[in-house]
């Protein structure tokens, strides 16, 4: 496995930590879920194997080891803070973007917005619309779960058994956790910023946006997964059907830890559909 640059990138907000693996133009830029960080990227990364893209995974703000401000979890502070993460990439080249849950919503958004930095997107199994019962139970889980872990074996009893679903990896889990001088646990996300973006990105719908994406899009929807109605799936097709689709037949909503090989081969095989079209 190719071991990546941990970086950090100064933006407006402070210094945000990115994992970078080098690769060709044009980049790509990942944007992990509520409560993730960018290393939840890397076995898709990897799966996209030699000759794939500048690869640029970041923690987004509130999560990891970026920033963690008291406010500003609005989706426009989480698009803003892509867009000048793409600036500061370099070679002036719009990106591809790859998003998972909250992080398909910043991407798609910023595709909608800021169409000239974006290449194409891919967004993964999220949906447009407003969703109170989401923010309700989204809240609801975040104030369930430990603030700090007494030890290891009480860190994976959580994991195993907890609302949130972090038992695809367990390397993968730890990472989301610091170690405290005492040899306990603590999450890495602040759960202020994870209950505050919830309620600020499932108040309101992104239809507008959803229909107005027009660089090479794709979305990805897992089978098993309750993230994305059926209803609303079919309602996001008629809406936007310049939005390729795609299903995960068995896969639940961490489309990323659960299939990243299946991901790695779709996505390359979506980018190098972009590059035949353009030639």
């Amino acid at each position: 496995m190719t071991e990546p640059e941990e970086r950090f990138i100064a933006l407006s907000s402070g210094a945000f930590r990115t994992l970078d693996w080098p690769g060709r133009s044009p980049s790509a830029v990942f944007l992990h879920g509520l409560s993730g960080l960018a290393d939840v990227w890397r076995s898709t990364v990897e799966a996209l194997g030699d000759g794939r893209p500048h690869c640029v995974c970041v923690d987004q703000r509130g999560h990891g080891h970026s920033p963690r401000p008291k406010s500003g979890y609005a989706i426009g502070r989480y698009v803003q803070d892509a867009k000048e993460l793409i600036n500061q990439l370099g070679d002036g080249r719009p990106v591809h973007v790859v998003g998972h849950s909250m992080g398909a919503r910043v991407a798609f958004v910023l595709a909608a917005r800021a169409p000239l930095l974006v290449q194409s997107v891919a967004i993964l199994d999220i949906g447009p619309e407003q969703w109170q019962a989401n923010i309700e139970e989204g809240v609801a889980a975040f104030d369930r779960m430990p603030q700090r872990f007494a030890s290891r074996t009480d860190a994976l009893a959580f994991a195993s058994h907890g609302r949130l679903g972090f038992v695809a990896d367990e390397a993968m889990f730890f990472r989301r956790l610091r170690t405290v001088p005492d040899g306990s646990f603590e999450w890495l996300a602040d759960k202020g910023a994870l209950k505050a973006t919830v309620r600020s990105h499932r108040a309101r719908n992104y239809w507008r946006d959803w229909g107005n994406i027009r660089v090479p899009a794709l979305f990805v929807r897992g089978g098993d997964s309750a993230e994305v109605r059926p209803e609303i799936a079919a309602k996001m097709r008629a809406v936007n059907r310049h939005v390729r689709y795609e299903e995960f037949a068995g896969v639940a909503h961490n489309i990323p830890l659960l299939a990243p090989d299946r991901l790695a081969a779709t996505l390359k095989a979506f980018w190098q559909t972009i590059e035949a079209e353009r030639t």
